[in-house]
């Protein structure tokens, strides 16, 4: 859901034409990432999917390990602000059912590339080390977020066991996205929404 994941950007005035073309390559290369996955996205699918020429593609985003580096960072921080939001959208809607809620029934609304990107970068950590440190924080920040919110709703629960909760609900959730290129029966989805549900009611029999 757009409206509770993603931020309104703090800059004032309009951004310039060069952030715009920037951001408009980023999503690009995003989609062909989903299609391709990180090696195969080259600059002559991106071009075509951004609707520009190779030079210019170059021009916005560098070299090819200065692409790979800016699309982490993108998805990094995207995710960061997603788990930002997410935390400012439930302060007056507490609980871990408010949390399963909001994160697998959207309707369609969350850009499921986020999800799928950030796992392909993870795989070519080897190739370029320098995207571990910002995945690694932005998905401890996802956690943090998931974690704090099912410990505010069990006060008085086993502190590891919320943790633990917390956990296999935000991987339930980034693991049915994973699978989305697959094109998988809609029951997989189901099944995760059921199981994070399940795992709600253990910390409900703990209370």
């Amino acid at each position: 859901m757009k409206t509770l994941f993603q931020r309104k950007g703090n800059r004032m005035g309009r951004p310039s034409v060069q952030d715009q073309r920037k951001k408009e390559v980023l999503d690009a290369f995003m989609t062909c990432v989903v299609l391709y996955g990180v090696e195969g996205a080259t600059l002559e699918h991106i071009a075509a999917q951004a609707g520009l020429k190779r030079p210019l593609i170059r021009h916005h985003l560098g070299n090819r390990k200065a692409m790979v580096l800016a699309l982490g960072e993108h998805i990094a921080d995207t995710l960061t602000n997603q788990s930002e939001a997410l935390r400012a959208a439930l302060t007056n809607h507490p609980g871990v059912r408010s949390l399963i809620e909001a994160l697998f029934n959207s309707d369609g609304e969350l850009d499921s590339r986020v999800n799928i990107c950030y796992q392909a970068l993870v795989n070519s950590i080897e190739n370029y080390p320098e995207l571990r440190k910002p995945l690694l924080e932005s998905m401890e920040a996802f956690y943090k977020v998931a974690i704090d919110i099912v410990l505010a709703s069990h006060p008085k629960t086993d502190k590891q066991a919320c943790e633990i909760v917390a956990h296999g609900i935000v991987n339930l959730f980034v693991t049915t996205d994973a699978f989305i290129p697959l094109k998988p029966p809609k029951t997989w989805a189901y099944s995760s929404y059921f199981a994070a549900l399940k795992l709600a009611e253990t910390l409900e029999e703990k209370s």
